[in-house]
C-alpha cells in the first residue's frame, strides 16, 4: 500500500527530493570519471537516472530526456522478462540494447540495476552510454548500407550481466568480443556498472536512514508535484492545433509530419501522415519518438520542474506503426539519433513554440529552432598503430529569441578539443572558425556555427574510413521565426585532389568553388585519403524578427568580428559600414527607409499562402484587438488591419517571393528548390513572417520590381 501523500511534510520533501537529484547527478559524474572514451568524457553522450520499483521515472539528474524515457521502458522490459522466471536479486545488473524494446539504436547500451531494502525491490537505477562500436557493418555502428536491423550490430533483448554482485565474465567477453574495440567497449560497460553500484549504495543509505515508506512517499510526491505544475501550465494556454513538417534527403526523400493538439490540460503529439519507414537506418522506435517529445516538453514548459514521470502523464504521442517514427521489424535504425530523432525533436519544438507564441505569459520563451546538421564518424589505424573508432562533432549555433541573439558555438552537440583530436587520431585541422554569414538574420540573429577543414596526417595506411551522419537535406540548420531568416545549410563535403592548400583556401569562402566541386556526403561510407580535404559546415541558428529592426551597432560589431560580411550587412540588414569598419548612421537610415518602401512594390495578396496555426497571431508582431463587437488582427507596429480574428492573418498581408540567397550568400544550395516568401504589413511594410516555399520548378526569374515571377502555382509552403 502506498504512503498517503499528505504524510510528507514540505521540509522533508525538499531535503529528500534534492538528495535523490544529487544521487542521480553523482551517477553521471561516476560515468565520466570511470569511463575513458570520448563519447562519455567529452561529448557527454550518456544518461544516469533513478526509477521507482514499477519503472516510473523518479530523478534524472542532468541526463538527456529522451534516454530517461527510454530507460523507463528498459526497466519495465527487465521486470517482464526476469521477475517471474529467473528472479531479480540484490546486486544484479541487467544489460539491454534492443531498439525494438527499449534502446534507440544498438549503440545505446542500457544497464539497469535493482535496488533492494529489507529484502524487497524498492527501486531501480539505470544508465546508458553510446559505446564506441557495436560490431555493425560500418565502424562505430552507424551503418548507411544496412537495410535491416540484423546488419546493425549486437542486439541484446535483456541479459543478466552481473549476478548478485559478480560479473558474468562469459557474457561480458561475448559482448565485447563482437565489437571492433573490445577494450574501449569494455570500459564503457564498466563505467555503467560503477555508476549503478554508486546509485545502489547511496539509495540503500537513504532507505536505511529514513525508511522505505517515507522515501517512497517522497517519490510519489515528486511525481505528483511535476505533474500538477505541468498540467496547470498547459491548462492556462489556449486550446488549439498547430502543425509542421520536415524532410530528410538521402537516396530518397522522407517527410515527417506532426500536429500538436492542446485540449484542456493535455498535449497530444500526432505524427499521422509521416512517410513509411525507410530502408535506410533513419527510423525511430515508438519509445524514442515518445522520449523526443518528452525531452522537448521538459525543455520548454517544464524547464524548471523536476525531470520525472509526472511530466509524461499529460502527454500522448500518436505514431503510426510502420512509419519513420514507429519502425517495425526488420527496419534499420542505426543512424536514427542524429536524423529521425533530430527531426522528431525539431518538430515537437516547432509546434510547441507556435503554441507558446499565442500566450502573453510564455511568448518571451519562444526560440528559433534548429533542424540539425551534418557530421561524420571516422575509423582506422592511428599514428600509434592502433585501430580506433570515433566521431567528429562541430558545434552549432543556437536560435535567436524574442530578446537576444542566439549563442555562437552554443548548440547541443559538444565538440572535441582540436589538440586532443590531433594527438589521438591521424587528422590535421587546417581551420576551425565561425561561419561568415551563416547565422539567420533577424532583429536578433541566430548563433554562428563552426566550419572546419580536415586532412589525414601521419596515417600509417595513408587513409581512414568515414561514415556520413546527421540530417541530410537542403533545409537543415537553424530555422527562422516570425520574420527571421533561416541559417545557412549544414554540409559535409569530400574534396578529392592533390592540391590541399588551394582547396582549403577556397573551401570557406562565399565563392567556395572547391565545395561545389566536392562530393556531398549523404548517408554513405567513404574514405579520406592523403591529399583530400573533408569540409564540415555545422548548422547556424535561425533569426527572430525583421532584420531591418536590428540595432545597427550590433551589425557593426558582427562585421568587425567577421560573423557578418559588409555585403550582407548592407543587403540584408540595411546597415552601411564604411571602409574603416565604422557605422555610417545617415546612410544606414536612408537605406533602411528605401528598403521598407521597396517591400510593398510588386507584392501580392497573402491569401491562400497557407500556414501552421496561422490563425493565432505570433508574439509581439501581430496583436488581437476588439472594437464594436468585431474581433480582428492587426500589425503591432502601425495598428494596420490584417483581417478578422480566427482566419489566417497572413491573408491580410502583402506577400513577395525571392531567391533563397536573399537570406544570405550560403543559401545558394536552395536556389531552384525553394522560394523565400516574405509577408508584410500592407500599411507600414513591416516584415511579419518569412517562409520557404518548396517547388520543383526551374529557378525563378526576378522581375523589374524586385520580386520573383513564376508560371505555375504548383508549390507547397513550408514554414520556417
Amino acid at each position: 500500500m502506498e504512503t498517503p501523500l499528505s504524510s510528507v511534510d514540505p521540509i522533508t520533501f525538499e531535503i529528500l527530493s534534492h538528495r535523490l537529484h544529487q544521487i542521480a547527478k553523482e551517477m553521471g559524474t561516476t560515468l565520466e570519471r570511470v569511463g575513458g572514451t570520448v563519447n562519455t568524457t567529452q561529448q557527454h553522450d550518456y544518461m544516469a537516472s533513478l526509477y521507482r520499483a514499477n519503472g516510473e521515472v523518479l530523478a534524472a539528474g542532468e541526463s538527456m530526456g529522451w534516454h530517461v524515457a527510454c530507460a523507463g521502458f528498459a526497466v519495465k522490459r527487465i521486470l517482464e522478462r526476469f521477475e517471474r522466471e529467473e528472479g531479480i536479486g540484490a546486486g544484479d545488473i541487467f544489460l539491454i540494447n534492443d531498439p525494438y524494446l527499449t534502446a534507440i539504436h544498438q549503440s545505446d547500451v542500457y544497464m539497469v540495476s535493482p535496488i533492494h531494502f529489507g529484502g524487497k525491490l524498492v527501486g531501480w537505477s539505470a544508465t546508458f552510454v553510446h559505446v564506441m562500436d557495436i560490431g555493425a557493418m560500418s565502424p562505430g555502428g552507424n551503418s548507411p548500407g544496412a537495410t535491416e536491423i540484423c546488419q546493425e550490430g549486437v542486439r541484446v533483448p535483456g541479459v543478466k550481466l552481473v549476478e548478485r554482485g559478480k560479473l558474468r565474465r562469459d557474457v561480458f567477453d561475448m559482448i565485447v568480443g563482437m565489437t571492433r574495440q573490445p577494450v574501449m567497449v569494455g570500459l564503457d560497460l564498466k563505467c555503467e556498472m560503477a555508476a549503478n553500484n554508486v546509485a545502489r549504495m547511496r539509495m540503500e543509505e537513504m532507505y536505511g536512514q529514513y525508511g522505505a515508506e517515507l522515501v517512497d512517499g517522497v517519490s510519489q510526491e515528486m511525481i505528483r508535484y511535476s505533474e500538477s505544475i505541468l498540467r496547470r501550465r498547459v491548462r492556462e494556454l489556449r486550446d488549439g492545433e498547430w502543425g509542421d513538417s520536415a524532410v530528410i534527403e538521402g537516396s530518397e526523400k522522407w517527410r515527417v509530419k506532426l500536429k500538436l493538439r492542446k485540449v484542456g490540460e493535455r498535449l497530444v503529439f500526432d505524427f499521422t501522415g509521416t512517410d513509411k519507414q525507410a530502408k535506410t537506418g533513419i527510423n525511430l522506435p515508438y519509445h524514442a519518438t515518445f522520449g523526443a517529445c518528452y525531452e522537448v516538453v521538459l525543455g520548454t514548459l517544464g524547464y524548471d520542474i523536476p525531470k520525472n514521470h509526472g511530466v509524461m502523464r499529460p502527454l500522448e504521442v500518436i505514431a503510426p506503426e510502420g512509419t519513420i517514427v514507429n519502425v517495425k521489424p526488420p527496419g534499420p535504425v542505426s543512424m536514427n539519433t542524429t536524423s529521425g530523432g533530430t527531426i522528431a525533436k525539431y518538430l515537437a519544438s516547432s509546434v510547441l513554440m507556435q503554441m507558446l507564441s499565442t500566450s502573453e505569459k510564455w511568448k518571451s520563451e519562444v526560440v528559433a529552432q534548429n533542424l540539425g546538421g551534418r557530421f561524420p564518424r571516422h575509423a582506422g589505424v592511428n599514428q600509434y598503430g592502433r585501430y580506433y573508432v570515433s566521431t567528429i562533432l562541430e558545434v552549432t549555433g543556437t536560435g535567436a529569441t524574442s530578446y537576444q541573439d542566439g549563442i555562437d558555438s552554443g548548440g547541443r552537440l559538444t565538440c572535441h578539443n582540436v589538440e586532443w583530436a590531433e594527438l589521438n587520431f591521424p587528422l590535421l585541422y587546417r581551420f576551425r572558425r565561425h561561419i561568415p554569414d551563416g547565422p539567420g538574420a533577424g532583429k536578433f540573429r541566430g548563433g554562428a556555427g563552426a566550419e572546419v577543414a580536415l586532412m589525414v596526417h601521419d596515417a600509417p595506411e595513408g587513409k581512414i574510413k568515414g561514415v556520413s551522419l546527421g540530417v541530410a537535406g537542403r533545409r537543415n540548420s537553424g530555422q527562422g521565426i516570425f520574420g527571421g531568416y533561416p541559417g545557412a545549410p549544414s554540409v559535409l563535403v569530400l574534396i578529392e585532389g592533390s592540391h590541399p592548400e588551394r582547396l582549403i583556401a577556397e573551401a570557406g569562402s562565399h565563392r567556395d568553388p572547391a565545395v561545389r566541386k566536392g562530393r556531398s556526403l549523404a548517408y554513405c561510407d567513404f574514405e579520406l585519403k592523403k591529399g583530400d580535404v573533408l569540409y564540415i559546415r555545422a548548422g547556424s541558428g535561425g533569426g527572430y524578427g525583421d532584420p531591418l529592426e536590428r540595432d545597427a551597432r550590433m551589425v557593426e560589431r558582427d562585421v568587425g568580428n567577421g560573423v557578418v560580411s559588409r555585403e550582407a550587412a548592407r543587403g540584408i540588414y540595411g546597415v552601411v559600414v564604411n571602409g574603416r569598419g565604422g557605422l555610417d548612421r545617415k546612410a544606414t537610415e536612408k537605406l533602411r527607409g528605401e528598403m521598407r518602401k521597396r517591400r510593398l512594390k510588386g507584392s501580392v495578396s497573402g491569401k491562400g499562402a497557407g500556414g501552421n496555426g496561422a490563425s493565432f497571431p505570433p508574439c509581439d508582431l501581430v496583436e488581437v484587438w476588439e472594437e464594436k463587437g468585431r474581433k480582428a488582427v492587426r500589425c503591432a507596429r502601425c495598428k494596420g488591419d490584417l483581417g478578422k480574428f480566427g482566419k489566417d492573418w497572413r491573408g491580410g498581408c502583402r506577400m513577395k517571393g525571392f531567391t533563397p540567397t536573399e537570406a544570405g550568400p550560403l543559401m545558394k544550395e536552395l536556389v531552384g528548390h525553394f522560394v523565400l516568401q516574405q509577408f508584410y504589413c500592407p500599411s507600414c511594410g513591416a516584415l511579419l513572417d518569412t517562409a520557404l516555399e518548396e517547388t520543383q520548378e526551374k529557378p525563378m526569374k526576378r522581375n523589374s520590381r524586385g520580386g520573383l515571377s513564376r508560371k505555375s502555382e504548383n508549390v507547397r509552403r513550408v514554414r520556417t
